[in-house]
């Protein structure tokens, strides 16, 4: 009898040994059960192919912030009187499509192309004919913009002056009236405040054109990026530059140009203001998607492209993507995640849905070609992550 106790005890000792043995296997392999605050993959071979596996915190979600940036937007013009271009619904419906997403957000931002102005103001005049394009939209287009749920105005582009300093007047004006908060004008509007759920969101514009917030000489721009900083919780800058055209799409990190013009640098300006306390950075110009990047745990958008612009612009092929950038923070605007949403452009109508995902396909191979070290991944939905370990 103590023979088959000692026996009995002997059998119990190893069963324990072995799924002790098992149960430190599992946790180190990473497939036992994890604690509520993380999620890990079991498979960290994924990290490079599927966002879906990358480990992600859990944030409370009183604690995230959803930032939405678009790229171009002109609604129409009424320039010249005699050719009107306008929507047949006087631009009501522009943005029935986009604004689930962009009422959504706890700011939204957009880069409007050109001027508020019902009538008048002084032409712009340009050396190359070639190159001119002049954007006027009525003044009541301003509540198009609001009604569609955005917050942040970008009026630094090249089309900010078609109309003179009286066009330029007026947009401020059009979009105050609307409760809509712009920048990116030289001693009139250079940034923006705004306070959403207990956060400060600073907003600051710029651009390589004459009375903008310059983009090419950026001291200035460093220091009242750094002010806004200091004040506020999440900083926010939309940037237009960057040559134009379907031959323009990746990030040379060098100085473009365009027609002649220097249109900045726009690689060496978002990782300079971000240096300097940017959180979130959209920038636009180039009318077609660029890539998009992660530096010091801070999300750079290179080229949101066109979004919303029924006229005057070429939508077709790659001209017509119109991605809409959703970016989740921490309320000191470190990113947590994000998602590309495929929206298209369609002749005279605004951004729908688009039939494929052929945006977020495009964007994908140009942040793996002009960024090949950035730490995040997206996947063909358009979710983006981070690479496993990443910070």
């Amino acid at each position: 009898m103590r023979k088959f106790i000692f026996l009995a005890t002997l059998l119990a000792f190893g069963l324990m040994a072995i799924i002790s043995c098992s149960t430190d296997s599992a946790s180190h392999s990473g497939t036992a059960p994890q604690s509520s605050g993380e999620a890990t993959s079991s498979t960290p071979g994924d990290a490079e192919g599927n966002a879906d596996s990358l480990p992600h915190l859990r944030y409370n979600p009183d604690s995230v912030y959803l930032i939405v940036g678009v790229g171009d937007v002109m609604m129409g013009t009424n320039y010249p009187d005699t050719a009107m271009r306008l929507t047949a619904d006087d631009a009501a419906t522009l943005f029935a499509h986009a604004k689930p997403y962009i009422s959504a957000a706890d700011v939204a931002v957009c880069n409007l192309e050109g001027v508020l102005l019902d009538s008048a103001g002084t032409p712009k005049e340009v050396k190359n004919a070639e190159a001119l394009h002049l954007f006027r939209m009525p003044e009541r287009y301003a509540g198009r913009l609001s009604d569609a749920g955005f917050d942040f105005i970008s009026i630094a582009n090249n089309h900010a002056r078609d109309f003179g300093y009286e066009g330029l007047q007026s947009t401020m004006r059009a979009l105050e009236g609307e409760g809509l908060s712009c920048a990116g004008v030289l001693g009139a509007c250079e940034s923006a405040v705004v306070e959403r759920r207990g956060v400060k969101f600073g907003f600051v514009a710029i651009a390589p054109n004459a009375l903008m917030v310059p983009l090419k000489s950026l001291s200035y721009t460093l220091k009242l990026v750094k002010r806004l900083d200091e004040e506020c919780d999440v900083v926010i800058v939309s940037a237009h530059a960057g040559a134009e055209g379907n031959d323009c799409r990746h990030v040379t990190r060098d100085t473009e140009t365009y027609f002649g013009e220097n249109r900045g640098n726009i690689y060496h300006a978002a990782h300079a203001l971000i240096d300097a306390g940017a959180d979130v950075i959209f920038a636009h110009g180039p009318h077609v998607s660029r890539a998009v990047e992660l530096y010091r745990n801070r999300f750079i958008a290179y080229s949101l492209g066109n979004f919303c612009t029924p006229y005057g612009v070429n939508i077709l092929g790659s001209g017509g993507h119109a991605p809409l950038a959703e970016v989740k923070v921490t309320n000191k605007g470190e990113f947590i995640d994000g998602r590309i949403v495929a929206f298209m452009q369609y002749d005279r109508t605004g951004p729908k849905k688009a039939r494929s995902n052929a945006v977020i396909d495009d964007i994908i191979a140009l942040s793996h070609d002009d960024f090949p070290e950035s730490p995040l991944v997206i996947a063909s939905d358009g979710k983006i992550q981070k690479k496993l370990n990443a910070r």
